[in-house]
């Protein structure tokens, strides 16, 4: 695998906590200092194996110095992982899964069916460019929310793909809701049955004249979310307001 970063010590495949810290968004200092603290919280316990979650290790710093860390299995990465809450979490854990995965089915000549398109490298270059997209306010909140409802649906198929299916499930709750949540300073959004109990019609003529009248293919009136549903925008609903007399005959069939 390219820029590999699992390794295998006595037998378990691990991740170096530098790289951790750096997937998670920590220093590695601050990982390290979160790492000791959970294996003080197992000594106690003799049925708890710091080892099997989290080796201790060292390395060569630029300055020839030796620096300790941590190797963590995949145990000990589950363990971080729980510890981290709403997006970070998800996409570490997805992070994660996926190199180990990838590792062990390269290792043992097997075929795995994951998009090798959806490398950390290009994950962590898709969300860099939605947080730069924010950065220059450009006013397309509904379009960043396509892409970051993209990301989680890629995320999910790969979960997907290694069996993960409540995973994938948070995954795709995680798209819909980024669809349907509405950003700070966005437009109000309706719903086709909204629009309908405003023009006195059904929802199905709402869809039939959303398309008739393009609304559906102009992202600037409406979007799909992941599950099907179209929103309209104030612009849409304008227009259908505008068409209202030949939407009501049509819906009343003259």
């Amino acid at each position: 695998m390219e820029n590999q970063v699992i390794k295998q010590i006595d037998n378990q495949d691990v991740l170096d906590s530098r790289d951790v810290a750096k997937m998670v968004g920590k220093s590695h200092a601050h990982l390290m200092r979160d790492i000791s603290r959970y294996i003080n919280d197992m000594e106690p316990n003799p049925k708890l194996d710091s080892a099997q979650f989290f080796i201790e290790s060292s390395y060569i710093d630029p300055n020839n110095q030796d620096r300790p860390c941590y190797l963590l299995t995949k145990q000990g990465c589950e363990f971080v992982a729980n510890k981290l809450t709403g997006r970070k979490g998800t996409i570490f854990t997805a992070t994660y899964v996926s190199l180990f995965n990838e590792y062990e089915a390269e290792h043992n000549g097997k075929m795995i069916g994951a998009d090798k398109n959806l490398t950390r490298e290009n994950l962590e270059f898709k969300l860099k460019w939605l947080a730069e997209m924010r950065k220059q306010n450009i006013n397309k909140e509904h379009q960043l929310r396509n892409e970051d409802a993209k990301i989680w649906l890629e995320l999910a198929n790969v979960a997907d793909d290694y069996g993960e299916r409540r995973m994938a499930t948070e995954m795709r709750n995680e798209a819909i809701n980024t669809m349907t949540a509405l950003p700070v300073g966005g437009q109000r959004e309706y719903t086709a049955s909204e629009i309908a109990n405003k023009l006195g019609v059904s929802a199905i003529q709402i869809g039939k004249w959303g398309n008739k009248l393009g609304i559906k293919r102009d992202q600037h009136l409406s979007y799909r979310t992941p599950e099907g549903a179209w929103r309209y925008f104030p612009e849409a609903l304008k227009v259908f307001q505008d068409n209202a007399l030949e939407i009501q005959d049509d819906d009343l069939g003259l």
